[in-house]
């Protein structure tokens, strides 16, 4: 009937906006917390040393839950794995918060703390965007769409979060923050409880739930090595991120003291392009359904090339800034290709698992590529330092158009509203096109 129908898409647009909402208010506590949390700690023990030693513990944290969490994820349910990320961190803020209201906050006990609040984060990270295909799906909006509003939320929340942060620490106090962060994960725990429904289990995915941590970890990992294109866009993406890394961090700051005059300059270059990347997101949302997927993703990479080269020939800073609005632009559709083609093909039941041993591969040549780069400034300088990356991104590029897999990156649908299964659009051995089903007769052999 006609009034069921509404009220049945009213239930289904309810759904996507708790999970907007519930991901919105994390991330404003996140925001905060990230920037304000190393004051609270140097406010606290007074000690720049130690405040050294929980940020390193924080970054150890994120990684081992990275790498390790992905099967428990799968083992527990993606619901549930969020539920509970926001209800450890939540818990963690607020006993650090109150310990240190009551002067009983040791040092060792404020590192444990801060352990696991940042490990905290990475789980529900994930577990949010393998729920988004199923809940925009029935919400009838396009995945592009649903990616790039997550997307962007981000990305306003990492310029104004450091605003909203000193403003906070300025006039009320870093200890605020953390009642600030602790308040937000309560709430988002509360909206996920209440409000946003659990997908329901189908019979695979309960015999799944009862397999082990190493059966899980098995699966995701040939899985992985089952999907050619999703194995190719991984590798090549490590690649790319090794280069963004170490481009992002030493390059652009030794640019900007060699090139531009003062190493203060680096803020604006990062502003640029965090301005540009938003834009470049809210755009992709907006247009991204319509448009080849795998003709973003290297035309990305090759105007990003262009855009490094630009740098190592020109360095005025009104071109610089330029240069870095329109990177930001032009890069902004890579991290979203990269979700949409784990969210269409990996199955909901071992979506943590994937997506976990698919960012540790992303990001294990990092530190490397920083020590390397480090080392080629040291030597070369930054201007012919950034003319090598820009003929390194030119000739990664240039080397994926002859890759035959990624032809089959391109849009897929889910059959019907609610179905949480993944597709898989890709080609199989031979070059032909595999069905969406295809993973998952795969994995079910395994």
């Amino acid at each position: 009937m006609p009034g069921r129908h509404r009220d049945f898409g009213a239930v289904r647009e309810h759904q996507y906006g708790v999970l907007r909402t519930a991901f919105g208010i994390s991330l404003v506590g996140n925001s905060v917390g990230g920037v304000a949390y190393p004051l609270f700690v140097l406010d606290a023990v007074g000690d720049i040393a130690f405040t050294g030693a929980v940020v390193t513990v924080s970054i150890v944290a994120s990684v081992l839950t990275g790498v390790l969490m992905g099967p428990l994820l799968d083992r527990w349910g993606l619901h549930r794995s969020w539920l509970g990320s926001a209800l450890i961190g939540a818990g963690a803020n607020a006993s650090t918060l109150v310990l240190y209201l009551t002067d009983a906050l040791p040092a060792w006990l404020l590192l444990f703390l801060a352990f696991v609040r940042a490990g905290a984060d990475e789980p529900g990270r994930v577990a949010t965007f393998g729920l988004l295909p199923a809940v925009a799906g029935e919400s009838g909006r396009t995945l592009e769409r649903a990616n790039a509003t997550l997307r962007g939320m981000n990305a306003l929340a990492s310029l104004l979060g450091p605003i909203l942060a000193g403003v906070v620490v300025g006039f009320l106090g870093s200890p605020v923050t953390v009642l600030l962060e602790a308040v937000a994960g309560g709430l988002t725990a509360v909206i996920l409880g209440l409000l946003l429904a659990a997908p329901t289990a189908t019979a695979e995915s309960r015999a799944t739930n009862g397999q082990s941590y190493y059966e899980h970890l098995r699966v995701a990992l040939r899985f992985f090595w089952y999907d050619r294109l999703l194995r190719v866009l991984v590798i090549s993406t490590m690649v790319f991120a090794a280069l963004d890394t170490g481009l992002a961090s030493i390059g652009l700051t030794m640019y900007a003291e060699e090139e531009l005059g003062s190493a203060a300059w680096y803020g604006g270059l990062v502003s640029f392009f965090g301005a540009g990347s938003l834009a470049g997101t809210i755009a992709y949302g907006v247009m991204g359904h319509r448009m080849p997927r795998r003709g973003v993703y290297l035309g990305a990479y090759l105007s990003f090339a262009m855009v490094v080269l630009t740098l190592a020939v020109v360095t005025s800073v009104p071109i610089a800034l330029a240069a870095m609005f329109v990177a930001g632009l032009v890069i902004s559709p890579v991290d979203l290709l990269y979700m949409l083609v784990l969210q269409e093909r990996v199955p909901e039941r071992v979506f943590g698992g994937v997506a976990s041993l698919a960012t540790t591969v992303v990001s294990a040549p990092s530190p490397l590529a920083v020590a390397l780069l480090t080392w080629m400034i040291s030597a070369n300088g930054s201007r012919r330092t950034f003319l090598v990356l820009g003929c390194c991104y030119l000739g990664v590029a240039f080397g994926l158009f002859f890759i035959r897999p990624l032809y089959g990156l391109r849009s897929v649908s889910l059959s019907s509203p609610g179905d949480t299964s993944r597709s898989s659009a890709g080609s199989d051995q031979s070059g032909a096109e595999v069905t969406k089903e295809a993973p998952c007769r795969r994995m079910s052999s395994l």
